[in-house]
């Protein structure tokens, strides 16, 4: 029976060693692994509440409003998404994406969102980078919904003695703010 030199036997060992105990491999793999591996993002505190304002019987401003914050657990950013809208009554349709504040938490990668509030669906898409550091770094794109179910307060005041240039009437929508995770329906990867 043959047996290695022990010095060939403990550089062998401690060439395994380092190569797995590396944190640039452990974070990579763990981006990566977290990445394939039934992922989904959490929705953190979404809000959505609106106005409805007359300045005079026939002139309205009304605005909705929704944000969030929508957590990756891969690359482990948290990115603040928000967005105004007029178009009434509903303000906000899924037909409209909007992009998400990424250069704030100084991440790689892009954030945009779309809200439907008739239905209560919210839909993300996200791109991030796992390993940018290494020669082969992994981009995954995910695309995910999740239907949202909102509980919102309506309160209503009309002015009974208006005159000009005071608020006729208003009409406000508060909703609980919500935290869900949102799982992906698609998910692409590029190396």
């Amino acid at each position: 029976m043959y047996l290695p030199s022990t010095t060939a036997l403990s550089a062998l060992l401690f060439a395994a060693a380092s190569t797995t105990a590396s944190p640039l491999i452990n974070r990579r793999s763990a981006c990566s692994d977290l990445s394939f591996d039934n992922f989904e993002w959490s929705v953190s505190d979404f809000d959505f509440h609106a106005n409805y304002i007359f300045s005079t019987p026939a002139h309205q401003n009304s605005w909705g409003y929704a944000s969030f914050d929508l957590v990756n657990p891969a690359d482990q950013s948290k990115v603040h998404c928000s967005a105004a809208s007029n178009q009434i009554n509903d303000f906000f349709y899924g037909t409209v994406s909007y992009a998400c504040d990424d250069a704030a938490g100084g991440r790689l990668g892009t954030t945009k969102f779309d809200f439907n509030r008739p239905t209560g669906e919210l839909k993300a898409n996200q791109s991030w980078v796992c390993g940018p550091e290494e020669q082969y770094p992994v981009t995954f794109t995910g695309y995910g919904a999740v239907n949202l179910t909102l509980s919102c307060e309506e309160t209503f005041y009309q002015n009974p003695n208006w005159t000009i240039g005071e608020i006729y009437s208003r009409r406000d929508i508060t909703c609980d703010k919500v935290t869900t995770p949102m799982k992906l329906y698609e998910i692409t990867a590029v190396a």
